[in-house]
C-alpha cells in the first residue's frame, strides 16, 4: 500500500495543450528541469536545488511570440553533436483576429535555445503548409552507419516531415533520405498524434538488433511496425493495424520490471479517447493479438495522458493515467496466479479491477511524467493539468516501512523475497 502527497504547484497563466510537458537537463547546474508551456507561448521551468530543499519555478516566454498566435506542439530536441544546448520546438497557428480555432491561415514551426533558463531565438520561423500539431524527437540509429541520429518527426493533417539538426541554428528537411533513418514511417499519414518507439541493441556490440514504433492516429488507426536488423542483409520490418473507435490519446512499450531481466520481452500500452486503456502482450512475437483491457480506466472521461513507473518500490511496473474528469488512475499491471507466463513473469487477469489507486486532481490532466526530480533515488509523479504544474512523492514514512517490511521478509526463510 502507499499514498502520494503534493510537494509543489505552480499555477499557469494559460492552460497547456497536450504533449507540451518535457523534462531536459540544464547544462550549467547539470540538474533536470522541468518545463511547461502554455497555449498562449508563456510557461514555467521548474528546477530542484538539493542545497535548500526546494523546487524554484521561474517564468519563460518564448521570444517574439505574438498575441494573434497560438501553441499547437512542443518538443525538446537534447544536447546533441549539432545543439550544445537543449532546444525548444514549437509548432503554432498565426490567426488573423481573436480565435481559438486551428483552421488558421499561416502555420509556423520555430527553434528557440535555452540558455541561462532564458530562451533565444536561433533561427527564423519555418511557413508549413498544415497545421504543426504532432512533434516528436526521436534518437534512434543510422541502419547502415549505426551512429545514433536526433530525428524530429512533424505531422498535421494528412502531411509528415522529417527534419535533422544541420547546426544550431537551422533542422533541414530529410524526407528523400528518410529510408536510412525511419524507413518504416515512410507512408504514415500525418494525422499521428501520438508515437513512441524502443529500440533493443546488442549488449556487447551495441549494434542495433530491433525497432519497435507505435503510432496512435486523429481517426483511431493504431500502427505497429517491428524491424529486424540483422548483421548483414537489408532490415525486414512487419506491420500491424488495428481500428479504434476515437483517436488515440498514448502508446507507450513498456517492460514488466522496472530494471529489465535478460531476455525480457516488451508490452505495449495504448489509450484512446472513448475506450478502456489496453496492454498488448509480447508485441513482438505476438504483436497486437494478445490484448488485456484495464478494466474500469473510462470511468473518468477521456484519457488524456499516461506514465510507466515503478511507484511503490516493488521492481514491478505500474501504469498511471491521467484523465480530463480530474483523475489519475495508478494501475498495477501483476496480479498473481492467472495467465501467468514464466518467461517473463508478467501475470494478468481480465475481470479483476486493476485499478489500485485514485489520484483526485483540481483540473484535467494533460501530461505525466515519472522521474528522480529530487535525487532521492524515488521517481516523483510531475503532472500537468489545466490550472498548472503539481509534483507528487512517496510519502518518505512509507518507503522505510516499505524497506523494512522486505527486510525482515528477506531474512525470514518462509518468506518470497
Amino acid at each position: 500500500m502507499f499514498s502520494l502527497k503534493e510537494i509543489f504547484f505552480q499555477p499557469l497563466k494559460c492552460q497547456p495543450n497536450i504533449n507540451t510537458l518535457h523534462l531536459y537537463r540544464n547544462p550549467t547546474t547539470g540538474n533536470q528541469q522541468i518545463f511547461l508551456i502554455g497555449l498562449d507561448g508563456a510557461g514555467v521551468g521548474v528546477e530542484y536545488n538539493q542545497g535548500t530543499n526546494e523546487c524554484k519555478a521561474h517564468p519563460i516566454t518564448l521570444q517574439d511570440f505574438q498575441s494573434d498566435c497560438r501553441i499547437l506542439s512542443v518538443e525538446i530536441l537534447p544536447i546533441s553533436k549539432h545543439n550544445t544546448s537543449p532546444a525548444i520546438i514549437y509548432g503554432y497557428a498565426k490567426t488573423t483576429g481573436p480565435s481559438n480555432s486551428d483552421d488558421c491561415t499561416s502555420f509556423y514551426f520555430d527553434r528557440v535555445q535555452i540558455v541561462d533558463n532564458n530562451t533565444k531565438s536561433s533561427m527564423q520561423n519555418r511557413p508549413m503548409t498544415y497545421a504543426p500539431k504532432f512533434l516528436k524527437t526521436i534518437i534512434t540509429k543510422n541502419v547502415t552507419t549505426n551512429e545514433n541520429e536526433v530525428i524530429l518527426v512533424v505531422a498535421g493533417g494528412d502531411k509528415l516531415s522529417f527534419y535533422s539538426e544541420k547546426n544550431e541554428r537551422s533542422l533541414q528537411e530529410i524526407n528523400r533520405i528518410i529510408d536510412f533513418y525511419l524507413p518504416e514511417l515512410k507512408h504514415t499519414t500525418g494525422n499521428v498524434c501520438a508515437m513512441d518507439i524502443l529500440t533493443i541493441s546488442d549488449p556487447q556490440t551495441n549494434q542495433l538488433k530491433q525497432r519497435l514504433i507505435a503510432c496512435g492516429h486523429s481517426n483511431g488507426l493504431l500502427d505497429l511496425y517491428i524491424t529486424e536488423v540483422p548483421t548483414d542483409g537489408s532490415p525486414k520490418t512487419v506491420h500491424k493495424t488495428l481500428e479504434y473507435d476515437s483517436f488515440i490519446s498514448t502508446v507507450k512499450f513498456f517492460y514488466h520490471n522496472q530494471k529489465p531481466r535478460e531476455d525480457e520481452q516488451p508490452h505495449l500500452l495504448v489509450t484512446s479517447a472513448l475506450e478502456q486503456a489496453v496492454i498488448y502482450r509480447d508485441v513482438i512475437k505476438n504483436h497486437l493479438t494478445d490484448s488485456v483491457v484495464l478494466t474500469g480506466t473510462d470511468s473518468q472521461d477521456c484519457i488524456t495522458s499516461s506514465c510507466i513507473c515503478d511507484i511503490d518500490l516493488d521492481g514491478k511496473n505500474e501504469i498511471i493515467l491521467g484523465t480530463f474528469g480530474k483523475s489519475c488512475f495508478i494501475c498495477r499491471i501483476p496480479i498473481d496466479n492467472c495467465k501467468s507466463n514464466a518467461t517473463d513473469g508478467l501475470t494478468f487477469i481480465g475481470e479483476t479491477f486493476p485499478v489500485c489507486r485514485v489520484l483526485s486532481l483540481s483540473a484535467s490532466a494533460y501530461g505525466i511524467l515519472a522521474y528522480d526530480f529530487t535525487n532521492d533515488g524515488i521517481d516523483e509523479i510531475i503532472i500537468a493539468t489545466t490550472k498548472g504544474l503539481h509534483i507528487y512523492q512517496l510519502e518518505l514514512n512509507e518507503v522505510v516501512k516499505l524497506i523494512e517490511n522486505r527486510l525482515e521478509k528477506k531474512t525470514n526463510p518462509n518468506g518470497n523475497l
